[in-house]
């Protein structure tokens, strides 16, 4: 994979902020066009998204919109890690590939989580179809998700994620071990 040499590093930064600034801009675009629908949970819902090809289709462009949602919401919260990275790896002939297998990894990571809410979402869909019950007592599904939620905040899985995430220093400190360079 070629990836073009930049030298000068204060064009990182702002190659980084253009990209997230395109990103708000396709949404601004894509929330105009006849295909906003597919950014919106509330008409999402109204489409019929099957197990036949037109569904996969339409579930692609779902997750297309989640991932450009992710470059424009996700991808700022992320900028001191990245930027953290590249100033560590900034003396590697190899630094760009790694910034780009870095977001490139990030970005994968948002995307399935987003094909995974979205098979979620359907399963509800379904059941709530299948099951009146589910149906005429819809309430409980949204105070399930809030309990859930809830509940989550006094885990240790929360505190560990909180202590992996808090500092991108040392979470690339003690994730990286910088070997395997490439010339």
């Amino acid at each position: 994979m070629f990836v073009p040499r930049v030298d000068n590093r204060r064009y990182f930064a702002p190659l980084l902020l253009a990209l997230i600034t395109i990103a708000w801009l396709a949404l601004v675009v894509w929330g105009q066009s006849p295909y906003g629908r597919f950014l919106s949970h509330d008409e999402l819902g109204e489409i019929d998204i099957g197990l036949n090809a037109e569904g996969l289709g339409l579930a692609l462009v779902f997750v297309a919109g989640w991932t450009v949602m992710t470059f424009a919401m996700m991808l700022p919260t992320s900028l001191p890690l990245i930027t953290m990275f590249e100033k560590v790896v900034r003396r590697r002939s190899d630094r760009m590939m790694l910034v780009v297998l870095l977001l490139a990894g990030y970005i994968g990571i948002w995307t399935a989580f987003g094909a995974a809410a979205h098979t979620g979402d359907r399963v509800v869909h379904a059941a709530v179809s299948e099951f009146h019950w589910l149906e005429d007592n819809s309430y409980g599904i949204g105070a399930a998700t809030l309990i859930l939620a809830g509940v989550y905040q006094f885990t240790p899985l929360k505190y560990m994620c909180l202590d992996k995430c808090r500092s991108p220093l040392s979470f690339i400190t003690e994730h990286w071990s910088g070997g395997n360079e490439r010339v």
